[in-house]
């Protein structure tokens, strides 16, 4: 499956990034991105131009913003606390999502080429 990134946050434009498929009957990158497509071509108005970030909430489809991940992110450290996680609500952020997946993939010993 080829994802093309109309706008990235550092300023790059129309980055296409391919995935293939892993085999993987819960984790394959191409089944899960036919999984999307098929959920949010479900949502009633959706179109071609429907961005991945739509979901269906209170009986419309609106986008996942940063700022409700954030949000999201520092409620879930709030709840857990700082004693156990060893961080504050104010130290997390969507980039948090990113550097945990890394190195979960890097302690699962992932190719580094994917």
């Amino acid at each position: 499956v080829a994802i093309t990134f109309e706008w990235q946050k550092k300023d790059e434009r129309m980055d296409t990034v391919t995935q293939m498929a892993s085999g993987d009957a819960l984790l394959c990158p191409v089944r899960q991105w036919a999984a999307l497509m098929k959920r949010i071509r479900n949502y009633k108005g959706a179109t071609d131009n429907t961005p991945v970030s739509a979901v269906w909430k209170n009986g419309r489809m609106e986008d996942v913003t940063s700022k409700m991940m954030v949000d999201a992110l520092e409620a879930g450290v709030a709840a857990v606390g700082y004693e156990k996680l060893g961080i504050k609500k104010d130290e997390i952020g969507t980039h948090s999502i990113r550097s945990g997946a890394a190195m979960a993939m890097y302690l699962g010993e992932c190719p580094v080429y994917t």
